[in-house]
């Protein structure tokens, strides 16, 4: 998947007064991209950020600071699929332990919930990256920080970015009931 132009240029109407997007902020497209969210949810969760901002800050309003609004709208937008198809959490929570048992180390709690099953596969997520990250050699774990220096300052992308290159180095699939 990759976005199109159209969003691009999406983006610049909505901040107005800009005639290019930063690189750090084609690098948070990407990433978003890459972590496979629709355009159109990138689409609302832009707009809803902007429309916030009064018109005359907009323009110097970082792209990236709508991360938190994009979350939102795409967490809604995997739950009204999930609803749609009548999701089996239960089948789907087990598929998603399966691919990553080797990298499991303890027991992991059967969730009574739909909700707390996929906060179970978040904490896991985030348990083997962490792991991983701590793998790899002081150099890689440095070539990777100096990659995504420029977000340093914003501690939530910077962790997502980083998480995504740890994920992408060692191949671990995404843990989320409503992601593939």
């Amino acid at each position: 998947m990759s976005y199109s132009k159209k969003l691009e240029e999406f983006v610049l109407s909505v901040k107005g007064g800009v005639f290019f997007l930063s690189p750090r902020e084609k690098l948070f497209l990407k990433m978003l991209d890459d972590m496979g969210i629709p355009e159109e949810v990138v689409r609302e969760g832009v707009e809803e950020c902007y429309r916030s901002i009064n018109p005359k800050r907009r323009s110097k309003h970082p792209l990236f600071l709508c991360f938190n609004s994009i979350m939102d709208r795409y967490e809604n937008h995997l739950r009204l699929e999930a609803q749609k198809i009548e999701l089996d959490w239960k089948g789907r929570f087990k598929k998603k332990l399966e691919l990553v048992k080797h990298l499991i180390e303890t027991h992991v709690q059967e969730p009574t919930s739909e909700e707390e099953a996929e906060r179970i596969l978040r904490d896991i997520e985030t348990s083997i990256l962490r792991k991983l990250w701590k793998k790899l050699s002081p150099e890689e774990r440095e070539r990777i920080m100096s990659k995504f220096e420029e977000f340093k300052e914003n501690r939530e992308i910077f962790g997502e970015l980083i998480k995504n290159e740890v994920r992408r180095t060692f191949g671990v699939p995404r843990l989320s009931l409503y992601v593939d």
